[in-house]
């Protein structure tokens, strides 16, 4: 005859089996708010992102978009895309991004050409070059040069919402006078980050 569990166990074993299983969730995925523009259009002002780590030997590829730890101020976490990866010749010619002398695409930018001078560098091992996507408004690998791998937190997977209000429209860089129009925030749940 099977023995009956105790009501003790039956009530708090499936709780502290999921309380295990937040924790372990917790150490691998993390939700980021996306405090400005620098990302536009892929991230906007509001979007909750998840991030996962990298393991198992696993490293961010280019394309990618990353959070990583400021190379300038330690304790802001910052959010870009990988541009050069370890060994690459990276330069800009016209405004584009070239990775060993040729053009790379980048389908995510709103205004191509907007890159601006990039001297010629090849990206050391174990370091990234990051841009932001909005390249009129983003502090990056162009100002303060590489991002050591120890600094990456992880990889930005997913917009779960967006706490940006609808129809907000922001400039995205004096400058430029260009304006850039917030999609609704219905459109950025559940959104994959490409």
């Amino acid at each position: 005859m099977p023995r009956q569990k105790s009501l003790f166990r039956m009530i708090f074993e499936p709780i502290a089996i999921a309380i295990g299983l937040a924790a372990a969730a917790r150490a691998v995925v993390h939700i980021y708010s996306i405090p400005s523009e620098s990302m536009v259009p892929t991230l906007e002002v509001g979007d909750q992102i998840v991030v996962t780590r990298y393991f198992g030997g696993g490293a961010p590829e280019r394309g990618q978009v990353i959070v990583f730890q400021s190379p300038q101020q330690p304790d802001e976490l910052l959010v870009k895309r990988v541009v050069g990866i370890p060994g690459d010749l990276v330069d800009s010619r016209l405004g584009r991004v070239r990775i060993g002398g040729h053009t790379f695409p980048e389908p995510y930018l709103l205004r191509q050409a907007a890159t601006g001078a990039i001297a010629p560098q090849i990206v050391p091992a174990d370091c990234y070059f990051v841009l932001g996507d909005n390249r009129d408004d983003s502090v990056d690998s162009r100002s303060w040069g590489i991002v050591p791998r120890s600094l990456v937190v992880g990889r930005a997977q997913l917009v779960l919402w967006s706490s940006a209000p609808l129809g907000q429209v922001a400039q995205a860089a004096p400058s430029t006078g260009t304006h850039f129009r917030h999609a609704s925030s219905r459109g950025r749940l559940f959104k994959w980050i490409e």
